[in-house]
């Protein structure tokens, strides 16, 4: 069985959500549509192609459990987009005020 590396993992959903938040902050204005909803789709394609570009070097094979896999990460990656920059930007800014961090107000 494949053991699964976590920080590479880590590392790869923090890529994807800072290019997809990338993405969607630079072309929000042009789409006709909610920004969650765009967030969402742009995750979705982009997690698509990175699953092409990893069957195409020969490092992942091409099958339904993988472009599945792909789309249920693309959720993840969605997500973290979507509430991870808010998350740290509050508490970017409770740290330089000089507030506990820790008070969930």
């Amino acid at each position: 069985m494949n053991q699964i590396d976590f920080s590479a993992l880590s590392g790869t959903v923090a890529v994807l959500a800072f290019g997809v938040n990338l993405i969607v902050q630079l072309t929000k204005e042009h789409v006709e549509l909610p920004t969650k909803l765009w967030t969402l789709i742009v995750s979705a394609t982009l997690c698509i192609v990175c699953l092409f570009a990893g069957v195409h070097s020969g490092k992942l094979g091409a099958d339904l459990t993988s472009g599945a896999l792909a789309l249920a990460g693309s959720f993840v990656v969605a997500y973290v987009a979507m509430y991870g920059f808010d998350t740290l930007s509050d508490l970017w800014k409770r740290f330089l005020k000089g507030e506990n961090i820790n008070d969930n107000n």
